[in-house]
């Protein structure tokens, strides 16, 4: 909750509130709309956000922690988690420069949060034993974990760092620059002018998913991403309703309970009309 009523402050400055507010009981109707419209937030960073902040002016005895049409979610503003498919992180990949592509490159490839890549120091990517040293989040630091370097990050990373002294941040930029530099590369790539929303947690769950469809283990996938369980990781790969029947399909398959030996038969699954057929052949 501290962490996120520090951050109220700068918040409101990055939606260009100029109205100041020096106690719990200036925060305003005006306040609350100008944070809630003028930022693109998802549904789970928005409740967290404003249930903390909500609860402290509850507590201050500010009214306005009373009205419920205050802390309710935008029209329009988007409740799902977003994914960038395989091709659309390509073409973001491309259409990055300089420092625009180490970042979609550290947390498209590697899985990196953006406090994780604003937070990275020359000398924490070790070249020889090609792995990052990353610190996780929290205000104060997170945990320590080191994850190995994707061929494709190393090189991007090995060339950016040409010049560079070992206590030098990786990526010299503040958060809103590094937000200003990934969006840089989302109307580059083309895919702005399509429609499609790009922000640095797309990315990170974007690499969650593609590697999950690779083969990549969950377990595998908490140690890449620091989670403290394989449910979050879950969480953050997402899986439609098509990848389920796929995987029971195949345990069908599997576990053959028609008496048949297993090799004498295959299972092939159609779309016809929009339904999905199982045809056997022996």
């Amino acid at each position: 909750m501290r962490w996120e009523l520090l951050r109220f402050p700068g918040l409101l400055r990055r939606v260009g509130y100029r109205t100041g507010v020096r106690s719990p009981s200036d925060v305003s109707e005006a306040c609350i709309r100008a944070l809630r419209d003028g930022l693109p937030w998802e549904s789970a960073t928005f409740a967290i956000h404003f249930q903390a902040l909500r609860q402290f002016l509850r507590w201050t005895g500010n009214p306005i922690a009373g009205e419920r049409t205050h802390w309710k979610l935008p029209s329009g503003t988007p409740v799902h988690r977003r994914w960038l498919t395989r091709d659309q992180l390509i073409a973001l990949y491309r259409g990055a420069q300089g420092v625009e592509r180490v970042i979609v490159a550290l947390e498209g490839f590697a899985g990196l949060r953006r406090v994780e890549v604003l937070r990275l120091r020359v000398r924490d990517v070790e070249l020889d034993q090609r792995c990052l040293r990353i610190l996780g989040k929290g205000r104060a630091g997170g945990k320590w974990r080191n994850i190995p370097l994707h061929g494709e990050v190393d090189r991007v990373v090995r060339a950016w760092l040409e010049g560079r002294a070992p206590a030098d941040r990786l990526v010299p930029l503040s958060r809103t620059g590094a937000d200003a530099a990934l969006q840089r590369a989302v109307r580059r790539s083309g895919l702005a002018a399509a429609g499609v929303k790009v922000s640095h947690h797309d990315l990170r769950r974007t690499f969650g998913r593609l590697a999950s469809a690779s083969g990549m283990s969950l377990i595998s996938l908490q140690g890449l991403f620091g989670h403290a369980s394989p449910a979050l990781s879950a969480h953050y790969i997402g899986l439609d309703f098509d990848e389920l029947r796929d995987a029971l399909d195949r345990l069908g398959t599997y576990i053959d309970l028609t008496g048949r030996r297993r090799g004498a038969s295959s299972v092939r699954v159609e779309s016809r009309g929009g339904l999905r057929v199982q045809r056997r052949s022996t």
